[in-house]
């Protein structure tokens, strides 16, 4: 019985621990692609499908701010839609948060 209770609190306290692992990214990226043929327009369209994308800003010029949840997605799953979109990150990713 009480290997038992060991092992669910050690259960619950893994699952507590990882919770407070996953959390809100924001992350700032240029993107090359063509300007004058809707790239803004393309670029909303794939980041409102991306599941654990919460929210993005298109500053212009190609400068996208994108907050994301760590937990659903990762950075290198929403740089892989955008490229199917033939939307390319150019340059470093900066990590806001």
């Amino acid at each position: 019985m009480k290997k038992i209770i060991q092992t669910i609190l050690l259960s619950i306290c893994l699952v507590i621990s990882s919770a407070a692992f996953a959390e809100e990214r924001i992350v700032q990226l240029s993107l090359s692609g063509c300007a004058d043929c809707n790239a803004q327009g393309r670029t909303e369209k794939i980041l409102k499908k991306t599941k654990g994308v919460k929210n993005f800003e298109n500053k212009g010029h190609g400068l996208l701010v994108i907050v994301f949840d760590d937990e659903i997605t990762t950075l290198n799953m929403i740089v892989n839609e955008l490229k199917r979109g033939k939307l390319f990150v150019e340059g470093e990713i900066i990590f806001l948060r």
